[in-house]
């Protein structure tokens, strides 16, 4: 859909359904007299459906009647159509043309900012540097110098080598590259100490490149041991301190765990959505609320908030989307598909990214029945990189 049918789609759009044994000749004089209809689908022989703008709805009744096919609207979309429903609700009105004037007003200036490409620079310090070069929340866009502001910030942050400064919309995002730091086997240079584990697991690979080894591949290390003592040995001479430097892979094990049923519930949408308004003020809600207590809805809230006299106000749209809790049973099989998936996700979002080095040996899932279900256990071997340098205590 493009932007052109998404704006009508908010004001306003209808479902036809055309039913009759012309219906391909009615679609073709709506494309002749520019009648502008999309989503087309055939649902029967016979009987066609599509969306249409509320304001092109009425070009249809010449066609159906030269085609004697029988139109019927399935479904009404759209503010147009929620602000018509209430429209004898004075309250609801006002606050809603209120909320159309705000996001008019408000959106020529800054509500958000997004920082990108940091990793040692702080996010605050990022905000304050670029609060003091004149763009902040509240700030008018009109009064925004992109290069002035980009100059600044570099003077402000000696660490910064780039600055990026752009808007998208309401949003400014600033863009950094820092300066390159001296990496840790610099900073070590001249600092005497040994490599220890930060992890526990069985050793697969230890290579000294400074220092001594003191565990072999195959035994296991505690978190805690030495791995590499920043020492060289010899014969010959007194042991010489160093600083411990090497690479040491293990074969650490994970676990996911979980209980699954088999009787479970899920959502189903009725396809009945409904919208309300309402004001925000330091997070309170005030919203009008004429909803069926009896039913049960999904919440989708969107705001346009801004501070007025050290308070934060907010104009909120709501959208409630109507569903029912419907019961279902899992076979084992599912059961067993759903928990690996999620084992595999847990593993790639929570493992692997805290991991250095790290790859997946290999994973051994085991069941255990229960009186409504089943607890799957996943194991997984991951080998990794460990060892952090710990300066020696003289």
């Amino acid at each position: 859909m493009d932007f052109d049918k998404r704006i009508k789609s908010i004001t306003g759009t209808v479902v036809v359904q055309i039913e009759g044994f012309f219906t391909e000749r009615f679609i073709n004089l709506c494309k002749i007299n520019n009648v502008k209809i999309w989503d087309i689908r055939n649902i029967v022989n016979g009987v066609i459906r599509f969306r249409i703008d509320i304001s092109e709805f009425k070009k249809l009744k010449p066609i159906a009647k030269r085609t004697k096919c029988k139109v019927t609207i399935k479904n009404k979309e759209g503010l147009y159509f929620t602000f018509h429903k209430y429209r004898k609700r004075k309250i609801f009105a006002l606050l809603a043309i209120v909320l159309v004037i705000v996001s008019i007003a408000f959106s020529t200036f800054i509500w958000n900012i997004e920082v990108v490409g940091n990793n040692y620079i702080s996010n605050e310090q990022i905000l304050n540097a670029l609060k003091e070069s004149g763009v902040y929340i509240g700030k008018n866009k009109a009064f925004i110098n992109n290069k002035a502001v980009t100059n600044n910030m570099r003077v402000l942050l000696s660490d910064l080598s780039w600055v990026g400064f752009e808007l998208d919309g309401t949003k400014a995002i600033i863009k950094v590259v820092e300066k390159t730091k001296m990496d840790e086997d610099d900073i070590q240079e001249n600092v005497n100490g040994n490599i220890i584990a930060d992890k526990s697991g069985v050793i697969t690979k230890i290579i000294p490149e400074n220092g001594t080894a003191l565990l072999k591949e195959g035994s296991y290390a505690q978190e805690g041991n030495i791995l590499i003592e920043g020492v060289i040995y010899s014969k010959l001479l007194d042991p010489t301190y160093v600083t411990a430097k090497g690479i040491v892979m293990i074969d650490k094990k994970y676990n996911f765990s979980k209980e699954y049923f088999y009787e479970n519930t899920k959502k189903e949408y009725k396809g009945k959505v409904r919208y309300t308004v309402g004001i925000s003020v330091d997070s309170k809600e005030y919203m009008i609320n004429y909803l069926n207590k009896s039913l049960k809805y999904d919440i989708n809230k969107s705001s346009k908030s801004f501070k007025l006299f050290g308070k934060l106000i907010s104009f909120d749209l709501y959208k409630f989307s109507e569903y029912e809790e419907v019961n279902y049973i899992k076979s084992y099989d599912d059961i067993i598909n759903e928990a690996k998936n999620e084992a595999e996700e847990y593993i790639k979002s929570e493992v692997l990214p805290n991991a250095r080095e790290a790859g997946i040996v290999n994973s051994v899932l085991t069941t255990k029945d229960t009186e409504n279900g089943i607890i799957v256990d996943v194991q997984y071997t991951i080998n990794e990189q460990i060892g952090k340098f710990v300066e020696r205590n003289n």
